[in-house]
């Protein structure tokens, strides 16, 4: 075991050097082939939990495999797939039988609707096929992550490796706000979408990204970055460091066993870093979005609901206003090494309320356009999952100055319901019914576990999901891969930890 985990850090550093290497155009992007190997041999050779923290690790670095059909076929699609394959044959072998979750049949009824809004779609069925396929291929991941962590050591190996994961991404955003504040503007959003956008997500993202993407805030003082790391986006950086606060907390709660003084150092920076990293996004929504976590909380602390266990979920909440309060000396402080200047995240806040804010003003032409244009006339199976871009009218590409293909409808229900009709958004819609009353039912029955790590990340999870799906009503970022990988990996974990508890109960 010892020999494996030395080789799954070796694995990793050789990884990310890589993938670094390509990104910055040091090697050809047909090396990406060879990184997939590496990353198949390791599902081969490594037992079944560490194969699967290798691909834990690996997420923030799957690039684009370069080829003539499918422009954004990542590497993931092949090593999940390869996983679970190697899961399925282990469980085989062992005459045991794939377990699920309460909330798991939700998603089952919600494929079930897709495939009735591709079957009676005008517009097609291909995308709308691609995209389910796209899902299901990360729900495998996550069906190995629910049955492979049936112990308590394990969930608390995954934890940590899904932080050092989420670690990579958030560190690489302030390396690259770093970068930013010495360089060009033009230059830098023109190498980065040139090159870095190319490798992770394509051709066509990295062409529309050339002329038109969210990796800015302009005023008239000039221009600052909005923390996006190797994202396409700032919104799904947000809610990666959202993800990130919810392991934060699990282990410091794991830190006051083990008393380590350098890894409780190395906890607090990266809380700092991910509260920094939300703020440093931009993302209006997911500031707005907090209000949701925070009235659950006080809910539960005014019906005196686990104080204890809460302190820690609430300490990164607290420092969040602490750092937007002081957000224009934040501001300053970047600018006064760099170029880069702007109006300070406080004023971005505050723009939340201004309907004549050009982003505030798209959403609502969009959900007006996206209620009357599409819902309306396809209530019941929708345009057709993956179509809602091919039902677009040339205007609203042109008000967006995008390709049609990368207009959403600004809000996960809109988005769903547009595309899979009132049946797909009663599915998601009672998905997240009993996910939440399970979360709930857990945290009331083990809400006197405050020093059990594996309790406090289940309800620092909760707290997430909370936010995430608040955040939903007005983005539908939760769909971008990376984002749906770490929702499915932290969902897995928290099963996982149901599962365990449920067995210790009716031992």
């Amino acid at each position: 075991m010892f020999k494996q985990r030395f080789w799954l850090v070796i694995f990793f550093i050789v990884q990310l050097f890589l993938t670094s290497f390509i990104a910055t155009g040091i090697l050809n992007q047909n090396w990406a082939y060879f990184s997939l190997g590496l990353q198949l041999l390791a599902i081969l050779f490594f037992d079944l939990e560490n194969a699967l923290l290798s691909v834990i690790l690996s997420i923030p670095l799957y690039s684009v495999l370069p080829n003539s059909k499918l422009e954004t076929l990542s590497a993931w699609r092949f090593t999940f797939f390869a996983l679970f394959i190697k899961f399925w044959l282990q469980n085989k072998k062992q005459g045991l039988r794939i377990k699920f979750a309460p909330w798991d049949k939700y998603l089952g009824w919600f494929a079930f609707a897709v495939l009735i809004s591709v079957i009676f779609s005008d517009t097609g069925f291909v995308l709308g096929f691609k995209k389910l396929a796209f899902g299901i291929n990360i729900y495998l991941l996550y069906l190995v992550v629910l049955n492979v962590l049936k112990e308590r050591e394990k969930a608390l190996l995954a934890i940590k490796t899904m932080l050092w994961s989420l670690s990579s991404i958030i560190v690489f955003g302030f390396v690259q706000l770093v970068i930013f504040s010495f360089s060009n503007v033009y230059y830098f959003w023109q190498y980065w979408a040139t090159y870095i956008a190319r490798v992770f997500y394509g051709e066509s993202l990295a062409n529309s990204a050339v002329y038109s993407n969210s990796w800015f805030n302009f005023s008239d003082s000039g221009q600052s970055l909005r923390m996006f790391s190797t994202l396409p986006d700032s919104h799904a950086f947000a809610v990666i460091c959202i993800f990130a606060l919810g392991a934060i907390v699990s282990l410091f709660v794991l830190e006051r066993e083990e008393k380590s003084t350098l890894t409780k150092i190395s906890l607090w920076i990266m809380m700092l870093l991910s509260v920094l990293g939300i703020i440093f996004s931009g993302t209006r929504g997911v500031w707005v979005g907090i209000v949701a976590p925070v009235v659950v909380l006080g809910y539960f602390y005014f019906k005196h609901y686990g104080r204890k266990l809460l302190k820690p979920i609430s300490l990164p909440i607290l420092i969040f206003f602490i750092c937007l309060a002081f957000s224009p000396l934040i501001q300053k402080g970047i600018s006064s090494f760099g170029q880069s200047a702007s109006t300070s995240f406080l004023q971005r806040a505050g723009s939340i309320y201004d309907l004549s804010e050009s982003s505030n003003a798209g959403r609502l032409q969009i959900w007006k356009y996206t209620l009357i244009k599409i819902i309306l006339p396809n209530p019941v199976a929708g345009v057709g999952y993956g179509n809602f871009g091919s039902v677009l009218s040339a205007s609203l590409e042109e008000d967006f100055n995008l390709p049609k293909q990368y207009i959403t409808a600004h809000s996960l229900y809109l988005d769903i319901f547009s595309e899979v009709g009132i049946l797909g958004l009663l599915a998601v819609l009672a998905f997240l019914k009993a996910l939440f009353l399970n979360l709930y039912s857990f945290f009331k029955k083990h809400y006197l576990f405050s020093e059990d790590p594996l309790v406090v990340f289940v309800v620092a999870s909760g707290i997430s999901f909370v936010w995430l799906f608040t955040y939903s009503l007005v983005d539908g970022t939760v769909m971008n891969d990376r984002v749906l990988m770490y929702f499915f990996i932290t969902l897995g974990i928290s099963g996982s930890i149901f599962k365990q508890y449920i067995d210790k109960n009716n031992a």
